[in-house]
């Protein structure tokens, strides 16, 4: 009997012991996951210390030549005219550059992640609505400019709605079915206008500017080559998005295009997008040419 209690004891203890194992290794896991948290949130801290010392230190770099090169106008009376314009033009930057400091970096695998996530939901509720793949651009009157238009047939089969039935959300009239969103592109597309004068009003002209932007302004992608013809069609191949697949619904980068396109046109544009590799994909935007053939004419 004796021994009967004591095995008992014994079994006891072993899971004591096992229990108390447990116990300690979730709270060193715990501690160390909390020490890993504080060590990211100080890491980044200090990344944004160093981009804004980084940023203040080429102002003032700038700021000390623009200095030398007024006092060397001051010196070299000679080169008077020449120096006061890089001594003023080294001041001027460096003040821009010291007082336009970002405060605060957004990676943009953040916002690669932000939109995937819309673009996952608006795919899921146009998958829901039966919607047909087409992607038409469709100017309209106010704000915004141009809707993104997702009709449930082609355009060829039902047509494009009127601008009061695309002012809805939900297009729902005897003809049509559909939904009618405002395109990522339209901000972009804004903000593209304001730093871009005058906007070319050619299509061809068009194209080029806003590939340019999407490189230079907005460094959206890597690369953007725009193949142009005259029968209402343009394609640009694009690489390596910072906003992920270029094939998603109304990608930014796809969106701007087609969104500029139909602005200037005053035309529906069409829009589709084919990938060729991992890292490049071609926009196809499509419009009715004559109208703007006749226009600029």
């Amino acid at each position: 009997m004796s021994a009967d209690v004591e095995m008992v004891d014994d079994d006891t203890a072993a899971d004591t012991d096992t229990a108390d194992d447990t116990g300690t290794d979730e709270e060193s896991l715990l501690v160390r996951l909390e020490a890993l948290e504080d060590e990211n949130e100080r890491l980044r801290q200090e990344l944004s210390a160093a981009r804004r010392t980084s940023y203040r230190r080429t102002a003032l770099g700038m700021a000390f030549l623009g200095g030398v090169g007024l006092l060397g106008a001051v010196l070299i009376p000679g080169l008077r005219d020449l120096l006061v314009v890089l001594g003023a033009t080294g001041l001027f930057g460096g003040l821009l550059t010291y007082y336009l400091t970002p405060e605060r970096f957004v990676a943009a695998s953040v916002g690669e992640a932000v939109y995937a996530t819309l673009a996952t939901n608006l795919e899921s509720i146009a998958g829901e609505l039966e919607l047909s793949d087409t992607k038409a651009y469709v100017p309209v009157d106010g704000d915004p400019a141009v809707r993104l238009y997702l009709p449930e047939q082609p355009l060829e089969t039902g047509g494009v709605p009127t601008t009061t039935d695309l002012r809805d959300t939900f297009v729902v009239t005897s003809a049509h079915r559909g939904l009618s969103l405002r395109p990522s592109g339209d901000s972009l597309r804004r903000e593209f206008v304001e730093v871009t004068s005058p906007v070319p009003e050619s299509p061809a002209a068009l194209i080029e500017a806003v590939c340019e932007a999407l490189v230079e302004q907005f460094e959206l992608v890597d690369s953007a080559d725009p193949d142009i013809d005259d029968a209402g069609r343009a394609t640009v191949r694009v690489t390596n998005s910072a906003y992920g697949p270029v094939d998603r619904l109304d990608h930014p980068v796809a969106s701007l295009l087609a969104t500029a396109l139909a602005d200037v046109t005053d035309e529906p544009v069409e829009l589709e997008v084919e990938s060729t590799d991992e890292s490049a994909y071609l926009v196809t935007c499509r419009w009715e040419a004559d109208n703007t053939t006749d226009s600029e004419d």
